[in-house]
């Protein structure tokens, strides 16, 4: 993994994820595009004005993670998305919320992601990080962090919840990770020089992902 301090995390991990995009798509390659909530939705959104022009028809994109509901609550992490602004053209789109019960909605998302890791070439995702550790929805003991299946549904302390798991994240190609902020350090600083158990601080399943790249605006030297 690799470490980059900026005063401008969010702008560079775009600028990142849509070259990354760009080169595979260029190359007519089939890629399947992660998603995030929080942070990296704005992350997301400068990435599509940046692939604007680009054929998007080989994009397939979703969440890593969803708040349960109906389609289009406020809460809703694809409905923030739109709110922001993202525009992708062309591309596949996967809106995990469908209108079905959270067992259902749930299935049809895994069985979406088991396709897309199957016939997908590339896989690139946009993480981040809690300050208790959590990736994607993936909560700390959570049932997310023993499920075999590529989605899982609980409910939390805070959302009834829907999310990717680690046999997901084990298929991911390439990431990039933004955390910053003063109240991140002490999870980060966790993250970079410790190997804690998974089910302890599920981020420490992104070292395991082949090429990443986290973006802070916290330096080493205060970690």
């Amino acid at each position: 993994m690799k470490y980059i301090y900026t005063n401008t995390p969010i702008e560079k991990a775009a600028k990142y994820t849509a070259d990354k995009l760009i080169e595979h798509l260029s190359k007519g390659e089939r890629v399947l595009w992660l998603l995030s909530g929080g942070s990296g939705s704005a992350i997301a959104v400068a990435a599509g004005k940046k692939l604007a022009g680009v054929n998007l028809s080989n994009l397939f994109v979703t969440m890593t993670d969803e708040r349960y509901g109906d389609v289009g609550h406020k809460d809703e992490n694809w409905q923030q998305l739109l709110d922001a602004g993202i525009n992708l053209p062309g591309a596949n789109l996967y809106r995990p919320l469908i209108g079905k019960d959270i067992q259902k909605t749930t299935t049809k998302l895994n069985d979406w992601l088991d396709e897309q890791y199957k016939k997908s070439e590339y896989i690139f995702g946009i993480f981040g990080m809690g300050t208790d550790g959590h990736t994607a929805g993936i909560k700390p003991g959570s049932p997310a962090v023993t499920s075999t299946k590529y989605a899982e549904y609980f409910t939390g302390d805070d959302f009834k919840r829907i999310t990717i798991t680690f046999e997901s994240i084990k298929n991911v190609c390439e990431a990039v990770i933004q955390v910053s902020g003063t109240d991140k350090r002490p999870a980060l600083q966790k993250f970079i020089h410790e190997n804690l158990p998974l089910n302890k601080q599920p981020a420490q399943i992104l070292k395991t992902i082949p090429n990443s790249i986290l973006y802070t605006n916290n330096h080493k030297g205060e970690l």
